[in-house]
């Protein structure tokens, strides 16, 4: 039987257990296979009644784990006594609302859960810049060209392109995230605005203009990039004809939409309804209601949508020890941990 300050990890990512050995050659670690859980990219799948019954014991064991909140949440559904144990949980991803969204689990729960925060900021933020100088620079129409062994054929899509530094960026989501893309687009002279639905008193780092209201923030833009947790107040946010807002022509165009927050704040048919009425002029997409994108989703065949599987920023088992070793400190101490879920607000 393992002590209680034992730590657990289940977690389709690999090599976190020798990234906190090398780290911390002392930490009592325990590492759950199972290959009912894996994961390729932000998406995890997971099924709890495939599960070892030695994996399962460990599980009910287990005092503090390290997992994905997919994993958490599917567990807790499949046995209500899964994680009877458990005292803490270090999530191995920022957003954590599949425990939300989870079916037969009651609020709130037993256990602290604390978020992977602070670290995808800079992919992220590269990301987006990626896509978006790709968008206006017409990157897919050349590498079509190429293929066709074609010269500038497609012309209007390669030379006629604006400067970043004319352009503005709006931002759904002004926290870390949405500070740090605001940033990198700063770097290119792109002017930015952030919405929020708070007000705040203060400068945000990388925020030119600050706003609570919405219409603004999206009719002001040439582009708009949604960084926007899973909660109650965003999922659906952008549905209904929401984006019509942000039809009004800025430099001939409609702005572009890019997703890297959560897919269920706008729905596959209110994306595909923007484009077709030219509200927005391409959707791209890191983030989707149902993932994987199913095949026979109409996105998929779209040429004004790209699609990328959910990894914008993915957690990388070297970034893991920084995370977790303060809170494991401040755990044995009897502190506050860091970065806790509040299961009242869902978030």
């Amino acid at each position: 039987m393992p002590d209680q300050s034992t730590i657990f990890i289940f977690s389709s990512i690999t090599g976190i257990t020798q990234s906190l050995r090398e780290a911390d050659s002392t930490l009592p670690l325990q590492e759950i296979k199972d290959d009912a859980l894996f994961g390729y990219g932000g998406t995890v799948e997971f099924d709890p009644t495939k599960l070892e019954k030695d994996a399962l014991i460990q599980l009910k064991q287990a005092v503090i784990l390290i997992s994905e909140p997919f994993a958490v949440a599917k567990l807790l559904e499949y046995d209500k006594d899964a994680l009877s144990s458990l005292s803490w949980c270090f999530s191995t991803y920022a957003g954590v609302d599949p425990i939300f969204k989870a079916t037969k689990v009651s609020f709130p729960l037993h256990f602290k859960l604390t978020r992977f925060a602070g670290c995808f900021g800079s992919p992220i933020a590269e990301w987006c810049i990626a896509h978006i100088i790709g968008h206006e620079r017409g990157f897919a129409a050349s590498a079509k060209d190429q293929l066709q062994k074609n010269w500038a054929g497609s012309k209007d899509d390669i030379l006629h392109y604006r400067y970043l530094s004319s352009l503005t960026l709006s931002i759904l989501g002004c926290g870390d995230i949405g500070c740090c893309v605001a940033k990198a687009a700063k770097a290119f002279g792109m002017r930015t605005i952030g919405f929020g639905k708070t007000d705040r008193d203060y400068q945000i780092d990388g925020i030119d203009e600050y706003t609570t209201n919405l219409k603004y923030a999206l009719q002001s833009a040439d582009y708009i990039v949604s960084v926007l947790p899973s909660t109650p107040e965003t999922r659906g946010l952008l549905n209904d004809k929401t984006l019509q807002q942000a039809s009004i022509s800025n430099g001939g165009k409609c702005p572009a939409f890019l997703n890297v927050g959560r897919g269920d704040v706008i729905s596959e048919v209110n994306i595909i309804d923007a484009l077709e009425n030219e509200y927005i002029s391409a959707a791209i997409l890191d983030v989707f209601e149902v993932e994987p994108l199913p095949v026979d989703s109409p996105l998929w065949s779209r040429s004004d949508v790209i699609i990328s599987p959910h990894v914008s920023g993915l957690t990388q088992s070297s970034d893991v020890p920084k995370m977790f070793l303060e809170n494991y400190a401040r755990y044995k101490d009897g502190r506050d941990l860091k970065y806790v879920v509040d299961w009242n607000k869902g978030y």
